[in-house]
């Protein structure tokens, strides 16, 4: 648990919604209780989605409640890094042109890709046959979520990335961008989503609010992080009131 470096990577086609908010307050708290790093990173290779104003309520919102990152950086900044990425596979042939686009080629002799998640302790497997070949870079110029995010938490050495369940159906690709390229992969934790009221993961379709909405009705920052610490997570026992140095003395992702 030494040198711990944990992101929040969020892309900024619209205002970040309660849910998104927890994964940041839970990367925080990881961070801060094990005395690592936590860093932003905006992710805005999605350029048709980027929403005006966005990247800056997404810092408005980490600012009011405090989660101040050590960090911070911008996808679209950093394109040379990932054309020089999709290049070394290219040459090394796990990755093929096609039309004016980079896919990767899903390797014929590996035939499941395991890890155990960190949250539950619990092992996770797919077999690689029902992954398809991917577009690790667009015909743009700007790579893909898969591309981006495994050669970004390499170079910022992040040690383990804590995001929302939805993102599992990702990770073998993830896994097999790592194993190309000769990187360890980080520990991966994968929180249970928040839901709304249709039992369906929290959106803004159905009536998903941000921190700011709440912020404009009076809500207190104090109470809405002690509010988004309990979403998921509990220190045991009936307490349900605890300020923010005491959650970070307490929080644990077992």
């Amino acid at each position: 648990m030494n040198n711990i470096r944990v992101r929040i990577a969020p892309s900024p086609t619209g205002i970040p919604h309660i849910g998104n908010t927890r994964t940041a307050l839970f990367n925080f708290l990881f961070a801060r209780h094990n005395g690592g790093k936590f860093i932003l990173r905006i992710e805005d290779t999605d350029r048709q989605r980027v929403v005006e104003g966005a990247k800056e309520a997404i810092r408005e919102i980490l600012n009011w409640l405090g989660l101040i990152p050590d960090e911070t950086y911008i996808q679209s900044e950093r394109l040379n890094l990932y054309k020089k990425a999709s290049q070394v596979l290219l040459k090394h042939n796990f990755a093929r042109e096609d039309e004016g686009a980079i896919r990767f080629i899903v390797p014929k002799d590996i035939q499941s890709l395991d890890w155990t998640d960190a949250v539950g302790n619990k092992k996770i497997s797919f077999k690689t046959e029902e992954i398809e070949d991917f577009v690790i870079l667009k015909s743009d110029g700007f790579p893909t979520y898969h591309l981006a995010s495994v050669v970004d938490d390499h170079e910022m050495s992040i040690t383990h990335v804590i995001r929302g369940d939805e993102w599992i159906s990702s990770t073998p690709k993830h896994l097999l961008l790592y194993k190309a390229f000769g990187w360890e992969h980080p520990v991966f934790a994968h929180l249970p989503v928040v839901l709304g009221p249709d039992k369906t993961k929290l959106s803004k379709r159905n009536g998903a609010k941000s921190v700011l909405d709440f912020r404009k009705e009076g809500y207190l920052k104090e109470a809405l992080i002690n509010f988004m610490a309990l979403l998921g997570w509990n220190p045991g026992g009936d307490k349900e009131i605890m300020d923010i140095p005491e959650i970070i003395s307490i929080f644990d992702l077992s």
